[in-house]
This record gives C-alpha cells, sequence and structure tokens, in this order.
C-alpha cells in the first residue's frame, strides 16, 4: 500500500513538472512571439516616421531647386514616400476611422507630387500657385513628423507596448481615447482637416468634386448598405457589419462600414454610397505574407472581381507593385474607344489573390453613356504629328480627362525614342498634341509620368 502511494505521489509529480514544463515553454514561445510583433509594429512606427520626415525635407527642397530634373527626381521620391507611409500607416494598430485624414493627406501629397513632376518633364516651371501649395504642404508634413516624433518620445518614456493595443481597436469610443496612439493620432486629424485643398491632374485631384456626379439610383437604408457590404468582396465569409459613421457634406454622401470576421485582429472598411449603394472604396488591413503570384494571375483576379460585381469591360492600363501587394489600374472600354476618365483601383495581394483595396471616385463621378463620334482627322494624319524619331508600336482610340473637368477623343500612340517609351495623345478632331506621358518601367510595374 505504501508503495503504491509512493508510486502516486511520484506519478503526480512527473506529471506537475511535466505541465510546469509545457506551461512555461508556452509562456516562453508566448512572449517570443509579443516581442517579435512589438519589435514589427515599432520598426513599421520608425518607418513611418523616417518616411515622413523625408517627404517634409524633399518638399522643402523642391522650393529652393532651380531645375526641372532635379524635381523630377525630388518629386518622385517624395510619390514614393508618401505610399510606403500610407502602407506603413494601416499596418499599426490604430482604428482606421481615426487615421482617415492623415491617410488622405499622404495620398494627396503623392499625387501632387507625381502631377509636378509630369509638368517638370514637360518643361514647365512651377508657379506661384505651385509654390503657395508646396509651402503649405509642406508645414503641415512638418507638422506630421513633429507629431510622430513627439508620440515616439511619449512611448519610450512610459514603455507603452504597441502590440498590448491590439486588443483595444474592438473597444468603445471611450477606451479608444484611453489608448496613447489613437488619442495622438486624433489630434493630428484635428489638426489635418485644415490643410489646403489640391488642384491638380491626378487621381486624387479635388477639382474633381465640382463635377456634378453621374450617379444615379434610390437612396439605400443602413441596412442595406450592410448587406452590400457583405456581398462586394465575393468571399463567402460570414461578416458582422456595422456602420461607424456617415458622411454629408460630400460628393457621394455615404455610409462609412466595417465588417469583421470572427475574432480576427485585421478589419476590413468600405465606404458605401446612400444614392445607388455603390461602394467608393474599400480597405483590408490584413497582414500580407510572402508572394505567391505573378502580376498576370493577380491582374486576372482583379478582372474576375470587377466582373463578378457588375463591372464588364474593364481594361488593364498599368499596375504598381509593392509590399507583397499590386495596385491594378482599369479603365472602362466603350466598344474599341478605353475611356481613361473612367477609372477603377484594384489592389491584390500577390499572397493568396484576394482584395485588399478599391477605389472607384473616378468611375462613379464619369461614367455615363456617351455618344462618342467619329475622329475628323484618319490615324494617318494623326501619325504625322508624331516626331519622325519615335518608333511607334501600337496606337488606339482613347478619351481622356482635362483638367477643365472636359474629356477629348484622341489617338494614343504607344512609341519608343532609343530605350525610352511614350504615350503620346493626338486629339482626334484637330490633330493637336494634347498630351505626353512616359512610361516608367521597374521591378514594381509601370509608373506614367
Amino acid at each position: 500500500m505504501k508503495s503504491i502511494l509512493i508510486g502516486m505521489v511520484v506519478s503526480l509529480l512527473i506529471i506537475l513538472g511535466l505541465t510546469f514544463n509545457w506551461g512555461n515553454n508556452q509562456r516562453n514561445e508566448l512572449n517570443n512571439y509579443s516581442v517579435y510583433v512589438e519589435n514589427q509594429f515599432r520598426m513599421m512606427f520608425y518607418n513611418l516616421l523616417g518616411n515622413v520626415e523625408n517627404i517634409q525635407s524633399s518638399l522643402s527642397k523642391t522650393m529652393v531647386s532651380g531645375t526641372p530634373r532635379q524635381n523630377v527626381l525630388l518629386f518622385t521620391d517624395i510619390m514614393y514616400k508618401c505610399y510606403d507611409a500610407q502602407q506603413q500607416l494601416t499596418q499599426l494598430p490604430i482604428s482606421h476611422r481615426e487615421v482617415s485624414k492623415t491617410q488622405k493627406f499622404l495620398s494627396q501629397v503623392g499625387d501632387f507630387s507625381m502631377a509636378m513632376s509630369r509638368k517638370c518633364l514637360k518643361g514647365q516651371p512651377l508657379n506661384g500657385e505651385d509654390m503657395q501649395t508646396l509651402e503649405e504642404l509642406h508645414n503641415y508634413s512638418n507638422y506630421l513628423a513633429q507629431s510622430l516624433l513627439k508620440l515616439q518620445q511619449d512611448i519610450a518614456k512610459d514603455d507603452v507596448k504597441l502590440d498590448n493595443l491590439m486588443g483595444m481597436i474592438d473597444s468603445d469610443l471611450d477606451e479608444m481615447n484611453d489608448n496613447m496612439l489613437n488619442t495622438s493620432f486624433i489630434n493630428v486629424e484635428e489638426r489635418m482637416q485644415e490643410y489646403p485643398e489640391l488642384i491638380y491632374d491626378g487621381p486624387f485631384s479635388e477639382h474633381i468634386k465640382n463635377i456634378k456626379p453621374k450617379l444615379e439610383g434610390k437612396e439605400v437604408t443602413e441596412d442595406e448598405a450592410k448587406r452590400i457590404a457583405k456581398e462586394f468582396l465575393k468571399d463567402k465569409k460570414n461578416y458582422l457589419a456595422t456602420v461607424i459613421t456617415e458622411t454629408e457634406n460630400t460628393r457621394f454622401p455615404a455610409y462609412i462600414i466595417e465588417l469583421k470576421e470572427g475574432d480576427k485582429e485585421s478589419n476590413i472598411t468600405l465606404a458605401i454610397t446612400k444614392k445607388a449603394g455603390k461602394v467608393i472604396w474599400m480597405l483590408n488591413t490584413k497582414e500580407i505574407g510572402d508572394k505567391a503570384l505573378s502580376k498576370k494571375q493577380a491582374i486576372s483576379k482583379g478582372t474576375e472581381f470587377l466582373e463578378k460585381n457588375g463591372l464588364p469591360n474593364m481594361a488593364t492600363t498599368y499596375s504598381e507593385e509593392y509590399d507583397g501587394q499590386i495596385v491594378i489600374n482599369y479603365a472602362f472600354m466603350d466598344e474599341d474607344v478605353i475611356v481613361y476618365s473612367d477609372l477603377i483601383k484594384v489592389k491584390i495581394s500577390l499572397e493568396d489573390g484576394s482584395v485588399v483595396g478599391y477605389e472607384a471616385d473616378g468611375y462613379l463621378s464619369n461614367h455615363h453613356e456617351r455618344n462618342i463620334e467619329k475622329p475628323s482627322i484618319s490615324e494617318d494624319e494623326a501619325r504625322k504629328m508624331i516626331s519622325v524619331d519615335a518608333q511607334i508600336k501600337d496606337v488606339k482610340l482613347s478619351i481622356i480627362p482635362t483638367e477643365g473637368s472636359k474629356e477629348i477623343l484622341c489617338y494614343e500612340f504607344v512609341a519608343n525614342y532609343k530605350e525610352d517609351t511614350f504615350l503620346i495623345y493626338v486629339n482626334a478632331m484637330n490633330g493637336e498634341e494634347e498630351k505626353i506621358l512616359q512610361l516608367i518601367e521597374n521591378e514594381k510595374g509601370v509608373l506614367m509620368m
């Protein structure tokens, strides 16, 4: 009996020892994972701060640079830094609604920089209005950089663990305001509401909002908007949809809807128009893993996604790849004419082909049934407007938007000159050269400048 009791005690001690050892290993693994996540967040925050500081610095340089060539380099650098900063901002444990204006600011600075680089490539000097806008943007980027630096110092001083904030994202607003990261960005957002409106020839151009949208349809309710949001992704997942806010004084009054899948930390945010119930934009904050798809496969996924959402006849124009994702630009095809006014951007994860971003402001603003006139000049007559030194590779009819919100029917010539490729747009009615864009190809995709 005594030996049995001793055996039971020894067995119990062994079990307790094994359990303790297992628990200790689990705790160590959890701690290691926590350290890894914390380091990832801190690296993202550090890179975000670095990009914003570089944006501020490069903006200041453009105001003193005297050569178009140098300005092209500076504006191109600003553009990429803005897009990188947006990506890093979405990966931080911050509620999307608290940084929407900051994201928009970075988007517009990036696209304004692209427009200015195009202007410099055409040999056109920056005018007084451009310089004033640059100075104002520089001041706001400086404010953003200083705010991020102060936040970094506060985090270091108080030893705040960023990964501990992840669980707070779904808390109510009062708890969210106790979150140092969210509170700091709320303060930044309030200031960012004041930054100047931008008027330039780019996808986020503020002058678009002066166009009367051609969107027609009946008003949708909150419940209808939530249903539309859940059906939009076409992935048959069981999402919980919540209307987190509404917009009224905008070109497209909309419901802002958040989708959650179970207890997953990533969330999906969409803007659904109150009229007709169309998706203006969508952003999925899921983490992107290693690249597994080719560019061709991703474009096929994007095209299939648009067709499933009732958007056929969309042609791929150009794309850009970064951080395991690819942004594909689609334009509407009206029979054999490509309509660049009706633009949709789709962001695809190269890990699994899922849609992680969508923006259709241009399409919703401009798409309508057009009565396209026949060209007044022939293709051969238009060719005479192209330099004899350029080798024409392709030509097609296209409709391009102008800065004055009008549309022009053009012949689009793809032409090579030495090692460079250009898109040359010749007015199909009067033969005037309307626009020249340079195609810059790299490992990330094709950039038009």
